[in-house]
């Protein structure tokens, strides 16, 4: 048996389980139907065992080098050494097909475990939700049977030597992708965008169920915030790769694909605090279901996105009408159904949904919600406009600029309603209780943005140069987003230091001591004040980082010796070195040396890469330096060199931008300190 014969019956034996799974909760309310729930968990383990021999076929193909499959012949690594195993197992989610077999198989996993969940309590709440995560899981196994999505069609045998099973053809993985950023961004990423069908299938089944009591939020809400948790972890993977893998000179541009993962992490956020008002007040509960399908939505938009071919980018795959039609109706069949069932059971869905005043957490809440839909509405709009009819506005494709001028002010006005937040009340407060809360952050808050405006005179301004746009306006959202960004960072500080202060006098422990129990017994509260933490750190280095950034196009004789200079520092060259990879690979690298006046402050080796499968082309791939500052890095790449024996090298200054990275880690860390598991954390 072949292994297109082999992995394609796989598939038809795990859609066969799903379907199976399917029918048998159909039975979920019938007396004699038990033994047929139970039937639903085992069918959706099979699913699992399935789809997972699947992904271990196309991975021993990988790691065996079986260029029978096209799939492994178009997606397999060139990279040679002890490490090289690494990334031909990346070549399962590097292309379309294998992508989708991946994250089908995630999504496996998350009903397998819901699955389990459900037949070891015989719940109800979770057989329903199984099925609809069965539903969901039908959709992606019959998405890879298209032929551009089947990772297990052949190659032509006319591109393959029969005696040797060697190549006829130039075929291999995107170079760009042969980097450490390959293992471990698309894999966070897909895990994240499969977690969130979960909190979409929870809600759906309590609304068959007519059970809109919390319970579909407390069993789920955990899983929402570690998939919010993995899809950040991989957009801010996805950002350090392009920041020094792409040498494009930043690290993000509002590309079709990139927005597409940014989308559900900004529902995501709506979603998280939603659930949160929903568990403890029984309040925004219609609002919040809506929430995980329009969160779920917008994932299924990201594959609509990089797979129908409606819209042109450097990630997108080849056009696919078949996937243009399948996952459009996924889309709208998934909102359609939701928002129906909603109207269905809209008697039981009135909750604690008013507040009497906007200075309260259910008001600041409400306005985290409108913000996040309303940006996400926006960029959704932005990025599929170029494809949209010209009576709505379609027919234009916007730019980082365009962007960045909505971005900008939305983001901070975000940033600061997240930052009142926590000192809000439950039902709100009058002017003299808030004032006493506030008065000592926003004091910290001053102190912050005072040492921030320094930063901004002494290592901003510098680097600013002239955009086009208003220099009024530019400098007004900078300082706006610094004093955001300022109280951001001292209201968690203090909150911490507050909470410390009065557990160590209530209950006579030190303060070392009662700062750590708040971190270790309220977890869910610490994690968010560290998230909160985390986003003012990372404001401040976006302010610095893309709005003053200067940048210099050097060209430099390759004679050693040669100097060139730019904004203080000064770049003498080395020599121009010639080398081939033990895989083929020809690199070119030009070595300086970097002097910061008459400091000596390191030796730079930016490169360009004629990879092997892509020589007779005479295409390429960059590798830049970095001058990595505390409060700036200093960017440099190398183009190549002109028939004078030039070489062209660009020299860009990113102001803060170690601020980005930090503010990401800080982040991440109160994300999983938020979703980390109750039960685990007490047994610790």
């Amino acid at each position: 048996m072949g292994l297109d014969t082999l992995g394609n019956l796989l598939l038809a034996f795990a859609t066969m389980c799903a379907l199976g799974a399917l029918v048998s909760v159909a039975f979920l309310r019938s007396s004699s139907g038990t033994g047929m729930r139970s039937l639903s968990a085992y069918l959706t383990f099979g699913t699992l065992a399935f789809t997972t021999l699947a992904v271990v076929l196309i991975v021993a193909a990988f790691l065996g080098e079986n260029f029978a499959l096209e799939y492994v012949a178009y997606n397999h690594p060139t990279l040679v050494g002890p490490w090289a195993w690494l990334f031909r197992v990346s070549g399962i989610w590097a292309g379309r097909e294998g992508s989708l077999l991946f994250w089908e198989w995630l999504v496996a996993m998350y009903a397998a475990y819901v699955a389990y969940k459900a037949l070891k309590h015989d719940d109800d709440l979770g057989y329903a939700a199984t099925g609809v995560l069965n539903f969901i899981q039908i959709f992606f196994l019959a998405a890879l049977f298209i032929p551009l999505n089947n990772p297990f069609k052949l190659l032509p045998p006319e591109y393959l030597d029969p005696q040797t099973g060697r190549l006829l053809i130039e075929a291999a993985m995107n170079p760009l992708l042969q980097t450490w950023a390959m293992i471990a961004h698309p894999p966070t990423l897909f895990i994240g965008y499969a977690g969130l069908a979960v909190p979409f299938a929870f809600a759906l089944a309590a609304l068959f169920l007519g059970d809109t009591s919390k319970r579909w939020v407390q069993m789920s809400d955990r899983i929402t915030v570690f998939s919010w948790l993995m899809l950040g972890i991989g957009i801010g993977l996805g950002a350090i790769w392009a920041y020094i893998e792409l040498a494009f000179g930043g690290y993000w541009a509002w590309d079709p694909v990139e927005n597409a993962s940014l989308l559900p992490w900004l529902t995501g956020v709506a979603l998280i605090h939603s659930m949160t008002v929903y568990r403890r007040r029984e309040g925004f509960k219609a609002w919040t279901m809506f929430m995980a399908a329009v969160t779920f939505v917008v994932v299924l938009l990201g594959t609509f996105i990089t797979r129908s071919g409606i819209v042109q980018s450097v990630h997108a795959f080849e056009q696919d009408p078949l996937s243009f039609w399948l996952f459009l109706s996924m889309m709208v069949g998934s909102l359609a159904v939701m928002i129906a069932a909603i109207v269905w059971r809209r008697d039981l869905l009135r909750g604690n949904d008013s507040f009497e005043r906007v200075f309260s957490k259910e008001g600041s809440y409400y306005f985290n919600n409108l913000i996040m839909l309303l940006a996400t509405v926006l960029i959704a709009y932005m990025t599929l406009a170029q494809s949209l009819p010209a009576f709505i506005g379609g027919g234009k494709t916007y730019g980082v600029d365009d962007y960045n001028l909505l971005a900008r002010p939305l983001g901070i006005f975000y940033i600061l309603v997240m930052t009142v937040c926590p000192i809000l009340s439950w039902g709100g407060q009058g002017a003299a209780e808030f004032w006493k809360r506030a008065k000592w952050p926003l004091l910290g808050g001053t102190v912050v943005f005072g040492l921030l405006m320094l930063a901004f005179f002494t290592a901003m301004i510098p680097y600013y140069q002239p955009t086009g746009e208003s220099l009024f306006w530019h400098h007004f959202i900078a300082v706006s987003g610094l004093f955001t960004a300022g109280l951001a960072v001292a209201l968690p500080l203090y909150l911490f230091y507050d909470g410390a202060r009065k557990r160590a006098a209530a209950r006579d422990e030190t303060f070392g001591v009662a700062l750590g129990r708040i971190f270790t017994k309220a977890r869910t509260q610490s994690g968010g004040y560290l998230t909160h933490l985390g986003m003012g750190i990372i404001l401040v280095g976006l302010v610095g980082s893309t709005m003053f950034v200067e940048t210099h196009e050097l060209t430099i004789a390759t004679k050693p010796g040669t100097t060139a200079e730019a904004h203080g520092y000064s770049f003498t060259v080395r020599e121009l070195k010639e080398t081939t990879e033990p895989n083929g690979d020809v690199v070119y690298t030009l070595e300086m040396d970097a002097k910061r006046g008459s400091r000596d402050i390191g030796v730079l080796r930016p490169k360009i890469v004629f990879p092997i499968q892509l020589q007779s082309q005479r295409q390429s791939t960059q590798k830049v330096a970095l001058i990595q500052e505390p409060l700036k890095d200093v960017f440099v790449s190398f183009h190549g060199v002109d028939q004078n024996d030039a070489a062209s090298v660009t020299v860009k200054f990113f102001p803060m931008q170690w601020w980005v990275w930090a503010g990401f880690i800080v982040t991440i860390v109160g994300s999983a300190l938020a979703a980390w598991p109750k039960r685990q954390l007490q047994a610790a």
